[in-house]
């Protein structure tokens, strides 16, 4: 008996071992080959030759090129681009191919990039990764997104010519920083991954620095716990800011919050945020709906407020997106509202006196009749 337990003890930890090492595995993070040797700076990825990675059971092929010339087949090879190296770049951020020091060992030595790179006028083409099998989810980062650039990330399920999903990355604002996307189907699962600028930068100024491709699975993002106040507020002086508790420290631009009256007329508000870069984060109002900014709070009254935190919004340890709509799966914006209504001012002059009681005597005997 006890060395049925003794077994059942060790074939436990070793499942455990290896299900924990299909999941770093599942990374493909371009420090080696498909081969397992490591790369040369600017030696290309074959076409056709593919990435094994453990999957359920058995193992994953992932074959990944450029489809420049626009009929969806991939004819131009993947580089495999060295940090810090030569004037053939993939971007140009902390020096060359540099990332941010935060994001240093996140980059590594190796990304993947486009065989067009800065100054270089051909075009970028379209990203194209290509599956053995249906994977339930994916992710990955797109590196120093800066100036008009933006990219749109495209999941597509087995022989379908319309994407299932669709993300679309910021325009600009993370230079030398990642941006992550994160992908996931409840259906049949994806068979192919396109990712494809779609923002105003001219080709000399593109490239396309690819990195950490979780090639079979979406990644959590960082969650909204609560807002407060989170009730209706009935005082006197109103809302002036909201504050958020999160799962974890992130940043937040004053860009990503939008705030409009609840109303038809969706006027919105100014706003400022306080302690971006925690996980106790204020969004602070600044106008009143439809008005300029003003130098300090502005409470919100009498009125229904939906606040946007939009998914731009990430984690400060990696830049993973917001899980706004809370579905296990980086993205989505968090979207709640924030209400203020002064109900025992009856008179309507927002002063709560002995003439409210009045008031309240008089619409009480009027409904009475």
């Amino acid at each position: 008996m006890r060395n049925r337990i003794l077994g059942a003890a060790a074939l436990a930890c070793l499942c455990v071992g290896i299900c924990g090492a299909s999941a770093s595995a599942q990374v493909i993070d371009f420090e080696t080959k498909p081969d397992g040797v490591a790369p040369i700076d600017n030696e290309a990825l074959p076409l056709g030759t593919p990435y094994t990675i453990p999957f359920g059971m058995g193992t994953l092929d992932v074959t990944i090129g450029f489809d420049v010339d626009g009929d969806g087949v991939p004819e131009t090879a993947a580089v495999f681009e060295a940090v810090g190296s030569d004037d053939i770049t993939g971007f140009t951020g902390v020096g060359p191919d540099g990332p941010s020091a935060l994001f240093a060992d996140q980059l590594g030595l190796f990304f993947l990039r486009s065989l067009s790179a800065l100054n270089d006028s051909s075009p970028v083409g379209v990203l194209v990764a290509e599956y053995s099998a249906p994977v339930p989810g994916l992710s990955g980062e797109i590196w120093d997104i800066d100036g008009p650039e933006q990219w749109e990330v495209r999941a597509f399920r087995a022989g379908e010519t319309t994407p299932t999903a669709v993300q679309i990355s910021p325009e600009g604002g993370l230079g030398s920083e990642p941006w992550v996307f994160s992908l996931a189907d409840p259906g049949p699962g994806f068979s192919r991954l396109e990712i494809e600028h779609i923002g105003t930068r001219p080709n000399s100024q593109l490239g396309l620095a690819f990195n950490n491709f979780r090639a079979s699975e979406s990644v959590p993002g960082p969650e909204l716990l609560v807002s407060t106040p989170a009730s209706e507020q009935c005082n006197i002086e109103g809302v002036g800011e909201v504050t958020l508790y999160f799962t974890e420290p992130v940043v937040i631009g004053d860009d990503d919050v939008s705030v409009v009256t609840g109303d038809a007329a969706a006027l919105p508000v100014r706003t400022q945020v306080i302690n971006s870069g925690s996980n106790i984060v204020t969004v602070r109002f600044r106008s009143v709906p439809g008005g300029n900014q003003q130098v300090g709070a502005v409470p919100l009254i009498d009125n229904d407020y939906v606040v946007t935190i939009a998914d731009r919004a990430r984690a400060l340890s990696n830049n993973v997106p917001i899980d706004g709509d809370q579905d296990g799966i980086a993205g989505g914006d968090a979207v709640f509202t924030v209400s203020h209504r002064l109900r025992v001012d009856f008179d309507g002059n927002r002063v709560i006196d002995f003439f409210d009681v009045l008031e309240f005597l008089a619409q009480f005997d009027a409904a009475s009749d």
